[in-house]
């Protein structure tokens, strides 16, 4: 109990140190991603930017970046007139001139429904928590998880992001069904390793349903309070399985370097597979990372242009190796012993 109580208490002050960081990196590196000069180009990172700055910058011959202005009015302050007016403006346009733009709009147009299926799965997850349908021993629990992670995916891409939804969706299979395959772990040991995932998919469902799925990164790029609770419960939710699991090994009777390189081999199978995928997406080099872009409107989409097309190989190049050190690692010391 002391341990895992110090172990909370480290998260949360690597969590601040984490944000900080992660805060003054995005100050030296946005002149670098970014233009100078914010603009409504739908992504939003920029459309942030335009927002909260507020430029005299003249938008009154793009009804679309008006509207998609009114969306994020409503995002900040919420309310039935911020609301109301970015419906009006909305049905006003007749067409978007940027296709950027448009899919930004679209996406907003699913605001509702988002946030109403985000809201509907929240209260579905406490209701599988608190009502012990989830106990660790029952068949169905680890799809029960998998299946509310995946969820939570899927209504963060606004239900419109299949090649998102699904990267996370192999991930999450391919890496704890590596667990299970790899690991000397039972069934019970393997749903309670899902189980602090929960902690993270409530706290988006939370947010998504507060004002819609964009409200996640609307809060990202501009409040620092967000990214230190954000990154406070992605380390707690690490935090928490990594002890489970390192509990579940150390209960199979494996020193500490067997489990390091016990866990490498699931990592390493995970991120090879993705890299592999996501490197020969597309009929050109990069149309992964460009199409996961379009789908969720985050950065800009020349920024994204100017990328290394070959980035996702990275990852390959990464499992492998984790896969073979974790591999012969293990082997070698499950033979010595």
């Amino acid at each position: 109990m002391t341990s895992r109580l110090a172990g909370i208490l480290g998260c949360l002050l690597l969590a601040y140190v984490a944000s900080y960081a992660l805060g003054a990196w995005l100050d030296r590196q946005l002149p670098n991603l970014v233009p100078p000069v914010a603009t409504i180009d739908g992504s939003t990172l920029n459309t942030s930017r335009y927002y909260q700055d507020q430029p005299d910058t003249v938008v009154a011959k793009r009804p679309d970046a008006e509207a998609l202005l009114d969306f994020y009015t409503y995002l900040d302050e919420g309310g039935a007139t911020a609301y109301g007016n970015w419906r009006q403006a909305r049905t006003d346009l007749q067409q978007a001139t940027n296709a950027f733009r448009l899919r930004a709009l679209e996406i907003a147009d699913h605001t509702n429904a988002g946030k109403y299926l985000s809201l509907l799965l929240l209260i579905l997850t406490g209701l599988l928590y608190f009502g012990r349908a989830l106990k660790e021993n029952r068949l169905l629990t680890p799809f029960l998880y998998l299946g509310i992670f995946v969820g939570t995916a899927g209504l963060y891409g606004s239900l419109s992001a299949p090649l998102f939804t699904g990267v996370v969706a192999g991930s999450l299979i391919l890496y704890f069904g590596g667990l299970r395959l790899f690991l000397p772990i039972y069934h019970t040991e393997w749903s309670r390793m899902m189980r602090p995932g929960l902690t993270f998919c409530a706290f988006l469902l939370a947010v998504m349903s507060w004002r819609g799925p964009e409200l996640v990164d609307y809060w990202f790029w501009t409040s620092p309070l967000f990214r230190l609770a954000l990154v406070a419960v992605i380390l707690l939710t690490l935090f928490f399985h990594l002890s489970i699991l390192a509990g579940a090994l150390k209960a199979a009777k494996m020193d500490g370097t067997t489990r390091l390189f016990a866990i490498s081999m699931p990592l390493g199978v995970t991120t090879l597979v993705v890299g592999l995928f996501l490197g020969f997406y597309g009929q050109e080099a990069g149309s992964a990372l460009v199409q996961l872009n379009y789908e969720l409107v985050t950065l800009p989409p020349k920024t994204v242009a100017g990328f290394n097309p070959d980035a996702p190989f990275v990852l390959f190049f990464a499992g492998v190796m984790l896969l073979i050190l974790g591999g012969i690692g293990y082997f070698v010391q499950k033979i010595a012993r």
